[in-house]
């Protein structure tokens, strides 16, 4: 990105690989780092979560990263590299919380506080293995992608593949306003062109 390009749209800082937003944030671009934490913000939150924290502290830890996120940005232009240095310092930070809140148990429990956490109960989820970490990072990567197709592809895949309540193909033709002919053929064209933007990342 040339620093020229300072005044994209929101939709177009969508289309920006994380390489390009990396740079606009050094760069001092606000959009740039606000596209940044919108991309990474549900795997940052999804850490502490899993591990059973409540959502009032799994917000102090996505704070806690993305403070850290910023001064470490100059050596994480890769997406790579950026998605596992997020996962492990989420970790750490969901650790660093967990323990927190167990030194201060007698005065947490004497205010009634609830966010008191077994470090044995965390143990079983945290820190993540190896393999579970690249789920996560592929899991990151393909959310990427899918968010950096066209509004028409990006809603038709998220929709066909990613939603909870997975709608059927009838549902899908009435919520995009598209002939229940013409899902199928652009399927294909939108996971042809999902296939393009993971070449090489996996």
């Amino acid at each position: 990105m040339k620093q020229a390009d300072a005044n994209l749209t929101p939709e177009e800082w969508q289309q920006c690989d994380v390489g390009q937003l990396v740079e606009a944030c050094l760069d001092g671009h606000g959009a740039a780092w606000e596209e940044l934490l919108r991309r990474y913000q549900r795997l940052i939150y999804s850490i502490p979560i899993h591990a059973g924290m409540s959502h009032a502290d799994a917000a102090e830890v996505f704070q806690t990263v993305c403070i850290k996120l910023l001064k470490k940005l100059s050596t994480l232009r890769e997406q790579e590299k950026l998605a596992k240095w997020i996962i492990t310092t989420t970790t750490r930070e969901s650790w660093r919380l967990a323990r927190r809140h167990r030194a201060d148990r007698t005065s947490a429990a004497a205010k009634g506080n609830a966010d008191v956490y077994e470090l044995k109960d965390l143990a079983a989820r945290l820190p993540l293995q190896d393999e579970e970490q690249i789920i996560w990072q592929r899991r990151q990567i393909i959310s990427e992608a899918v968010a950096a197709l066209n509004d028409k592809c990006r809603d038709l895949i998220t929709l066909l593949f990613l939603s909870a309540d997975e709608p059927s193909y009838e549902e899908i033709s009435e919520r995009l306003q598209m002939p229940l002919s013409s899902i199928g053929p652009t399927r294909a064209r939108c996971l042809e062109k999902l296939k393009k933007k993971l070449a090489g990342k996996f």
